[in-house]
């Protein structure tokens, strides 16, 4: 085992913790800056897949997921009518080509989880964020905000898509946030008895579509409306009542449950509205410095891979740390391993989001024709590797899984 390390950490959402939990749970010190006043416990529905299950299931939080799980039964696809043109359960054995995962879970309630699990052994410090890195031959001079200058051995930037300390670390022009042409208004409001347990995803013309995900635990349904614009950049950044007035009038005319969403819009404070996008870059590491999850490597929700990568980066980024003394070859190891994670993950099919999203009647039609055979050959008892061979979607997202590695010098028991 490698002796401790002195790790700070930016952003106590997803990553952050799961990367600390393995740390401290081996003898290293750890610290999580935020820089947000307390814990967000905000955010929409989240999931888990492939190889993340196995390390929730390390981590020994697996059942108190599934315990906050939302119940998902899987999506519907319908038309303006509420008219279900094709049906996909969640699917345990599809693992990560699953629509919906066996884990569907708030991101607030799964930061809370983590949150509980380290808080003992890790120092957490709200209200706080990095303003300066100083990189020495043996450590990291940090200076922040509000506290004093503080010495580490290795710095982690976790704190997401627009991560300040990736700027900090390696300029603001070293990622490249490459835009999907997607912009996507997501807010909880009132769950209804007709919502039901499956999720239901609508298509407008004009590459919109609106998309309700029960979660009838709170009396709550996520809902999402989201729209292919190439000017998504631009309403990412608006002020927030002018992205409302936005949304509102893009989708005055969309049909469906479109209405009741944008009825229930205003005046609610659980809307914030993001750009589908990916983080591209040409390195996760910089002498000391790492970049993990979103930070470095964000697959775009598109991908329904995100927080299944960041807990599959933080394993490895943790593995790696607990293996090798020089933290530089630590992260050269990371670097390596995490690199063929994020390429699969970040393969989207061509064309996507703008597929499932058409612009035109027709276009809708061919979507839903296509996905209304597809559950057609899932229901026939046609076996597996046939079945997924025909499908049109199943072949698309399907894949061999890649192997996590083992790292005998990391402890996963307590």
């Amino acid at each position: 085992m490698a002796s401790p390390k002195r790790v700070l950490i930016a952003g106590a959402g997803v990553a952050g913790p799961s990367l600390a939990w393995f740390l401290a749970h081996n003898g290293h010190n750890v610290t999580i800056v935020e820089r947000a006043p307390a814990l967000r416990t905000s955010g929409q529905q989240v999931d888990v897949a492939g190889k993340g299950v196995h390390i929730v299931k390390a981590m020994g939080i697996w059942d108190e997921l599934l315990a906050h799980s939302t119940g998902d039964q899987g999506i519907k696809f319908v038309d303006e009518h509420d008219k279900i043109w094709a049906a996909f359960p969640v699917d345990k054995e599809s693992g990560a080509s699953s629509f919906v995962k066996e884990i569907e879970i708030l991101r607030g309630e799964m930061a809370e989880v983590l949150y509980r699990h380290t808080k003992g052994d890790v120092d957490y410090v709200f209200g706080e964020q990095i303003r300066g890195l100083k990189e020495q031959a043996k450590q990291v001079t940090v200076s922040f905000a509000k506290g004093a200058d503080r010495d580490f051995d290795v710095v982690v930037a976790a704190d997401g898509l627009f991560s300040k300390t990736r700027d900090i670390a390696f300029s603001s022009s070293f990622a490249h946030v490459k835009s999907l042409k997607q912009c996507c208004a997501l807010m909880s409001i009132p769950y209804k008895e007709s919502d039901g347990y499956w999720s239901r995803w609508y298509n407008a013309p004009g590459g919109r579509c609106v998309v309700l995900r029960p979660q009838p635990k709170i009396g709550k349904t996520g809902a999402y409306l989201a729209v292919m614009t190439p000017h998504s950049g631009k309403l990412a950044l608006l002020p927030h009542e002018a992205q409302i007035s936005e949304f509102t009038q893009l989708f005055a005319d969309a049909g469906w449950e479109a209405e009741r969403v944008l009825r229930e819009m205003k005046d609610n404070p659980s809307v914030y509205v993001q750009e589908t996008a990916q983080v591209k870059t040409p390195s996760w590491v910089r002498g000391r410095i790492a970049l993990l999850g979103d930070a470095g490597y964000c697959p775009s929700p598109v991908s329904g891979q995100g927080t299944t990568l960041a807990f599959v980066g933080a394993y490895i980024l943790a593995g790696c740390l607990c293996t090798y003394d020089e933290v530089e070859t630590a992260l050269k190891q990371y670097e390596q391993q995490i690199k063929p994670f994020v390429e699969k993950a970040q393969a989207l099919i061509p064309g996507v989001p703008g597929i499932a999203n058409p612009q035109t009647s027709w276009g809708i039609a061919v979507l839903y024709t296509v996905l209304w055979w597809s559950d057609l050959i899932a229901k026939s008892g046609v076996p597996g590797w046939i079945g997924k061979l025909m499908s049109p979607v199943a072949s698309l997202v399907s894949g061999k899984e890649l192997e996590i590695p083992t790292y005998p010098a990391m402890s996963t028991r307590r």
